[in-house]
């Protein structure tokens, strides 16, 4: 049983049961439907069943009722014994022994399982099976509710039944002569069980114990001459009055009917009295019937508390609940169906065909699972199908539906439910666009292209034709993303993913790989590698020419080349990740050659790109094996005198000796190792200008200390500078922070509040590199800087280019009208020196005043 029929079972067989009167039609109806839900193929109901006797033992019992077996159908009130271990117990499902089989008398079926269901008031119900039907869910535990009200409806039906045998008794001796009713009444109505009552217009002449005992009296001797009202609740009386006096009057009365008694203790009770009147040689006289409802009322109302608990679940549950003729027209539903369907209530639905409702369009989908239902009378559960709403919207519906079946097995009709998972079904294909396409572009993202790519080396596997993996990456991107800030740079990038789309024919695909980064998967390529490569080459160069192409941003062109990197593929020579690597290899190569380029993957420098991850690996471990160490290179003034240092950093590795700064810093920067490393060059510079204050040499040199971007705009950097000058007792005024443009050009307002922090500390700035920048002018005034350091590319040719003479002059120029000092490096020459002092520099640091060195070479230079 399927949990989602548990409901509609419960429903049918709560139905089934309240819907008897009869005894026997209610067993054998309640057998009926039971075998249907549980798939059991026989059984049959014992009532009245003696004591047990034991494990063992045999008890006397007849057969109540039986379905699903002719034999145990013949042996309906049969007196048979059958063992008290079948019988006896606890609600169980487990297999049938063959000893036990012999006692039930069947030879046509070999019953191999049983589900036994006690009854109360010493009943069973038992269902057999050749093989115990599957089920998720015990039975026995399931169907207890179902059990409880059938116990209870035995008791109305048995009551009921009686009721009918005794009245129709009494009635068959009415019809004998006046004469012996009249002798023989005390003794009929002590034999009956029902209340009856003998009166005369209306006064009480006899009763039977029934009838005392009904209405709470010892004696008859307390009710003989006492009008029969006594017996009716006051507010009743009048009505019953009524009656009496009509029947006095020989009219027309109504003889059965219900109303309240009034016991002696004064509690009432509800009874349906039947009375008649008769001419006896005494004169007329009623006789009355009793019939005690109170259980019966219990168990109506029990019913209409469980019909309406039914009637609850099903608008209050969150599904939609219909159901149909055989015809296929609506019998009725739910609040939440009639909704869908576009109606206020219900009843407006009931009569009508789906083609009449707004989900027309499906309905001869509708109708078509509903035959197919109705003619194989098995259960459809659990089906999607698409449903337009009233108001044109498109949802999707998870459905089930199961037949109805008539008392006699005949097709009555049909009862879906649904509940509405267009939220699901969108939720699920969000997931799905998150997890596999990208939320800016759109295009497919690295998880979907690499299960792209295991398609597509397949397919070559088969084929034999090449594909090619392209790596492209925006060259400058970063540039244009700062400048330019993040909305620009996001639609730029939206629009490079529309140019590569329009790039590829059918049959490739453009994959977002992160950042600025995009791979172009390129299938059915030629089986020879030259003519793949071609291919290839020839989109590779469609794509760098539509990139080429300005962009309008805002009213303005901005132009942006990209670095295309290519790998070719066939069958299954190498990995997914490693075509990955190659192409972003390649890509690399192509960066190298002067960006907007496209390179082939190329095996060499694969090596150097995973000889340069060794060197990050061992970049991130020289920090803490104290493989870095400062060198001190001079700055002078005109005369010689040496006024401080600029230090220099250099990495002592154990294998590759020293390693160049221009190798190894642009790694620290790329993988932020430069944060705690910058941190160490400031308290070591610091820790030795604590050490020069006791030398007289060297206590007033000043340091200078060059700051990286990622350092500066540390949220935290002040504070560790200042956490660094309290440890080391350096002073403040002989540390200077050289800082670049692209410190500057990165928040630039953040950049100037903190300079002015480190002022207030006493620390002094110079801007390292001034000149090869573009956009740091107009900052220059607002910065506290104390210092411009003139770039060593200016000074070079300051001699022999009358360019760099002309820029050079102009920031001496600028210095002195801002108030800054000036300092130029890369001096190597005395005539680059006398260019420059007689144009105002006088501060200079370059190998014609000394080399980088060690601490110790450096102190023993100065002091000479």
């Amino acid at each position: 049983m399927p949990q989602q029929q548990i409901l509609l079972v419960l429903y049918d067989l709560a139905v089934t049961i309240g819907g008897e009167v009869k005894l026997h039609s209610l067993l054998t109806r309640t057998l009926q439907r039971l075998l249907y839900h549980t798939s059991y193929s026989a059984g049959f109901v014992c009532l009245d069943m003696p004591s047990c006797q034991g494990s063992g033992a045999n008890v006397p019992v007849r057969l109540s009722a039986a379905v699903g077996d002719f034999e145990l159908i013949a042996q309906l009130d049969k007196p048979m014994e059958l063992p008290c271990e079948l019988l006896y117990g606890c609600a169980e499902h487990a297999s049938l022994p063959a000893e036990l089989l012999a006692h039930l008398g069947t030879t046509r079926t070999s019953y191999q399982s049983y589900l036994r269901l006690p009854l109360e008031n010493n009943g069973v119900l038992m269902l057999l099976a050749v093989q115990a039907p599957e089920s998720p869910f015990k039975l026995e535990q399931v169907l207890q509710p179902v059990l409880a009200q059938l116990a209870k409806a035995i008791v109305l039906c048995r009551a009921q039944d009686a009721q009918q045998a005794a009245a129709q008794a009494e009635q068959d001796k009415l019809k004998n002569s006046l004469q012996q009713i009249e002798s023989q009444f005390k003794t009929l109505i002590e034999l009956s069980p029902i209340g009856v009552g003998l009166s005369c217009d209306g006064i009480v002449v006899d009763a039977n114990r029934s009838f005392l005992t009904l209405f709470g009296y010892d004696s008859i001797d307390e009710l003989r001459g006492q009008p029969l009202t006594n017996c009716i609740a006051p507010e009743q009386r009048a009505a019953i009055a009524e009656r009496a006096r009509l029947r006095t009057l020989g009219q027309a009365s109504e003889a059965t009917y219900e109303t309240t008694g009034l016991r002696r203790d004064g509690s009432t009770f509800s009874f349906l009295v039947s009375s008649r009147r008769v001419e006896t040689d005494l004169g007329p006289r009623t006789f009355s019937y009793f019939i005690d409802l109170t259980e019966q009322k219990a168990a109506e109302q029990q019913l209409r508390s469980i019909n309406t608990m039914m009637r609850q679940v099903i608008e209050t549950a969150p599904l939609r609940i219909f159901w149909k003729d055989s015809e296929l027209r609506y019998l009725g539903c739910n609040q939440a169906f009639a909704r869908d369907a576009g109606f206020q209530n219900p009843e407006e639905l009931v009569g009508k065909f789906d083609t009449d409702l707004g989900w027309h369009e499906q309905a001869e989908l509708y109708r078509a699972d509903d035959l197919r239902v109705l003619r194989s009378q098995t259960p459809k559960l659990n089906f999607e199908e698409p449903q337009t709403t009233p108001d044109g919207q498109h949802i999707w519906l998870r459905t089930s539906k199961v037949p109805l079946m008539g008392p006699h097995g005949e097709k009555v009709g049909l009862l879906g439910v649904y509940d509405d998972i267009t939220a699901q079904k969108q939720a699920q294909e969000h997931i799905h666009q998150l997890e596999h396409f990208d939320s800016l572009t759109g295009l497919p993202n690295r998880q979907f292209l690499q299960d792209a790519l295991h398609k597509a080396m397949a397919v070559s596997a088969n084929t034999h034709r090449h594909g090619a993996l392209l790596f492209l990456d925006l060259d400058n991107f970063k540039s244009f993303n700062d400048s330019r800030g993040p909305a620009q740079g996001d639609q730029l990038l939206d629009e490079v993913a529309q140019r590569l789309r329009g790039c590829v024919r059918e049959g490739g695909m453009v994959a977002r790989h992160g950042g600025d980064e995009f791979i172009l998967l390129l299938e059915g390529l030629h089986e020879l590698p030259k003519e793949a490569a071609a291919q290839a080459e020839l989109v590779a160069e469609k794509i760098r020419t539509a990139l080429a192409q300005p962009y309008l941003q805002e009213g303005s062109k901005a132009l942006i080349t990209g670095s295309i990197g290519i790998v070719l593929f066939r069958e299954h020579a190498v990995t997914v990740d490693s075509l990955l690597k190659h192409a972003d290899a390649a890509m690399y190569q192509a960066k190298n050659a002067g960006r907007n380029t496209i390179r082939f993957y190329d095996p060499k420098m694969q090596s150097e790109l995973e000889a340069r991850l060794i060197l990050v690996a061992d970049l991130g471990q020289a920090l803490d094996r104290q493989q870095l160490l400062l060198y001190f290179q001079k700055q002078v003034n005109a005369q010689g005198h040496c006024l401080g240092a600029e230090v220099l950093l250099r990495w002592a590795h154990p294998e590759r000796g020293l390693v160049s700064p221009a190798q190894f810093i642009p790694l620290a920067e790329e993988t932020g190792a430069i944060i705690p490393i910058g941190l160490w060059v400031i308290q070591t510079a610091c820790r030795q200008l604590k050490t020069w204050q006791a030398h007289p040499g060297l206590r007033e040199l000043t340091l200078a200390v060059n700051v990286s971007a990622k350092q500066f705009h540390q949220p935290d950097f002040v504070d560790q500078v200042r956490r660094v000058l309290l440890q080391t007792a350096a002073k403040p005024a002989q540390l200077k922070l050289e800082l670049t443009e692209s410190v500057v050009l990165e928040q630039a307002e953040d950049t100037i509040a903190k300079m002015r922090e480190l002022k207030l500390l006493g620390i002094s700035f110079s801007m390292d590199d001034f000149g090869t920048g573009y956009s740091s002018l107009q900052y220059l005034k607002r910065l506290p800087l104390d210092q411009l350091k003139i770039d060593q590319g200016f000074v070079r040719d300051i001699t022999t280019d009358p360019n760099d003479a002309a820029i050079v002059q102009t920031i001496i120029a600028m210095t002195e009208a801002l108030g800054l000092n000036v300092i130029a490096e890369g001096v190597e020459t005395r005539e680059q020196q006398d260019f420059l002092e007689q144009r105002g520099c006088h501060t200079f640091q370059g190998y014609f005043f000394g080399r980088p060195m060690p601490v110790a070479q450096f102190e023993a230079d100065v002091g000479k």
